[in-house]
Order: structure tokens, then sequence, then C-alpha cells
């Protein structure tokens, strides 16, 4: 018996299962990330969006508050300008480093108008030059747009608005907003932990398929050996009755065949020679077979053949085959040289049997014709059609 044990087909098939579900697996990770980063970036967005309106909120109350010119209102009235950063003040947070006030003077320089910053020392003087790290500023009097600053190398900030004060169709000043990097801090914390909750799943699911696959490749393993013969490594009788005869056996031929005169073999050189005899025909037997055809142990020196749909002279060849490769040379068991034969029976018609145990009894009584007939031969329905 050439023929691996279909089973081995199943665990392969496991092995590409498991190997697609990796792979979906990992296709998922990319997936759960490419959400994950497109929707950090709507959040980013969305906060930004929100500290952009709560600043456009705060020009509009400096503006109802200081009227028209503010600068001139700024320079003249210092009560007014302390009214106004307490007032900015309240747009103040932990999330808020800066927010302040600037406007430019003749000289195209930039100033700062007010200061919102908590610590008196540390807040800016009213007309105080303010030394800008970025164009920005200068393109929103410009522009009359507001912009954003994204911080890259400050560890402290991470984003600065600036929004234009338009007085009579011109910048009059721009009040800008500097965000703690906490902000971002927070927000890339939050996905991290959806992240690592995400990534904890995904490996969860990949080691319970993993283990799934395990527990069913121990079992297939289990019962491939369950179905193998310990002493000669062909199948059994096991295999026979719960994997062969579930099979459509209208698409096999069968060949039965035992040892000719193995219980002298057994008494005159006692069972352990006998037991090596026996696993030593079942390997030569096996090597005139193809990887389709199943050879089983049906009981002590018998053994069965199930061979692919072939016409009859092709099956007789093969059961001549057989026959010489048993008789051609002696089988050495230690300092021992026997003689070993056997009879060989075929039954190529199973579409006329009820069933398999038919097909296998009538294949039995053609073993039993070449047993009549001499041993040592092959009988075809009820007739011999080679022997030595």
């Amino acid at each position: 018996m050439k023929g691996k044990f279909h089973l081995d087909s199943v665990l392969k098939a496991g092995v590409v299962i498991l190997t697609l579900l990796t792979g979906a697996l990992c296709y998922l990770n990319i997936q759960v990330d490419k959400t994950l980063s497109s929707t950090r970036e709507e959040m980013v967005e969305s906060v930004l969006k929100r500290y952009e309106m709560g600043l456009a909120a705060a020009r509009g109350m400096l503006l109802s508050e200081a009227g028209d010119p503010l600068r001139e209102r700024l320079e003249a009235d210092a009560a007014l300008r302390e009214r106004l950063r307490r007032l900015l003040s309240y747009f103040t947070t932990e999330e808020v480093e800066h927010l302040f006030l600037i406007t430019k003077d003749g000289k195209g320089h930039l100033r700062f108008l007010l200061d919102a910053e908590r610590d008196p020392s540390q807040r800016a003087l009213f007309m105080q030059r303010f030394e800008p790290l970025s164009p920005v500023w200068e393109e929103v009097f410009q522009s009359a747009e507001s912009r954003m600053i994204r911080h890259t190398k400050d560890d402290r900030l991470w984003v600065t608005i600036a929004l234009p004060v338009v007085e009579n169709g011109r910048v009059a000043a721009v009040l800008g907003e500097d965000l703690s990097a906490l902000i971002h801090s927070d927000i890339q914390g939050r996905f991290s932990k959806i992240r690592k909750i995400a990534l904890g799943i995904i490996l969860v699911m990949a080691a319970l398929l993993l283990f799934g696959y395990f527990q069913i490749y121990v079992y297939f393993r289990g019962r491939k050996k369950s179905f193998i013969d310990p002493l000669t490594g062909a199948y059994n009788r096991q295999f026979f009755y719960e994997v062969l005869a579930r099979l459509d056996y209208t698409r096999f031929k069968i060949i039965i065949f035992d040892i000719d005169h193995f219980k002298k073999v057994n008494d005159t050189y006692g069972h352990d020679v006998g037991d090596r005899v026996l696993s030593m025909v079942k390997s030569r037997v096996a090597e005139q077979l193809r990887e389709t055809d199943y050879l089983v142990r049906i009981g002590g020196e018998e053994f069965l053949i199930f061979l692919r749909a072939r016409d009859d002279e092709e099956v007789k060849s093969i059961a001549e085959r057989i026959r010489q490769a048993v008789a051609s040379e002696p089988f050495v068991v230690g300092d021992k040289a026997l003689t070993i034969t056997i009879s060989l029976g075929i039954n190529t018609d199973l579409n006329k049997v009820a069933n398999i145990d038919e097909a296998i009894q009538a294949a039995d009584e053609y073993l039993y014709c070449a047993k009549r007939n001499g041993r040592n031969r092959v009988c075809f329905n009820g007739s011999v059609v080679s022997g030595p």
C-alpha cells in the first residue's frame, strides 16, 4: 500500500485554512489600523474645530466690549485692557498654553495688545515686541484668513490657531491661541488603548484558531493511528468499516489474498517469525500498489486490496505481479530463509452486489477457488487466471 490515508488531506487542508485565516486576521489588523487612524484624524479635526470656534467666540466678545477702533481704545484705556485680558483668561484652560492678541506697529513689527497668561511674571506687557517663529502671522495679516500652525519641535505645544480681527475691511489685530501638546497626547493615548484592545482581540482570535487547529490535528492524527495495524503498517478492520465501507465501493476493484500454509509457519518457527513474515509480505505487496490504492489487513494472514476502477485485465495483471513479488524470493528471518506464497481472489463486478460485504464475500469465494486449485494462484470469477 503506497496510498496515504486520506485524512492527511484533511490536515493539509487545515494548514491551508489556518494560513488563509491568519492572512485574514492580518488584513483585519491592517483595516483596524486604517480605521483607527482615520477616526483619530477626524477626532483631531473635530477638536481643532471646537477650539477654533471657541476662539472665534472670544474674538466676538472682544470686539463687542472694546468697539472700534480696537488698538486706539486699548492704548487710551488701561482699565479696558485689564477687563479684556480677564475676559480672555476665561478661555484659558490647562489645554490652552497661551492666549493673546497682537497687532502691527508703524514699522511693521508685531506687538502684544493683550496677553491672558495666568502667571503675571510671564505675562507680556502692552505693546511689547512679539517675536514670531513662523511667517503664518504675517500671512494672516495679509490674507485676513485664519491659520493653524502644527508644532513638531516643541514638546509643550501642539497647535497654534491664529484668527484675524478685522476692522473696516482691514486686519487690525490677530488673536492667537497656543494649544498644549497634552491634548494631542490624550487623543493618542485613547486610540492607543483602543488599538491595544483590538490587537488583543485579534491575538486571542489567532490563538483560538491555532489551538483549534492543534486540537483537530491531534484528533485526526490519533484517528489515523487507530486505523493502522501496528504489526504490519497496513490499514485495519476499523479503517475498513469506518472509512472504506462509506465510500462508493462500485468505483473500486477488490483483491483479497492470504498467506498459504501460514499456520504451519507459526507452528514450525514460532509466532515471532510469523509476525515478521506478515510484515514483510505486506511490504512486498505495498510496493506493487499506487497512491490511490488501499491495503487492509482484515484478520490473521488475510488482506484486502481496494484498487481504483480499472479494466479487468489490468486488475489481473496487478494481482499476478503481487503473487510473483511474494513468491519470487525467499523471506529471510534471522538465519531462516522461508519460501512464502499467497493465493488471491479478484472481484471486479461490484455493481451486481447489494453492499460491500457481499462484494468481499464474492472475492473470498474466488480466493478459496485459488486455494482449491493448488494455492499460489490468482482466481477471477471462479476461474484460475494465473499461477506458477
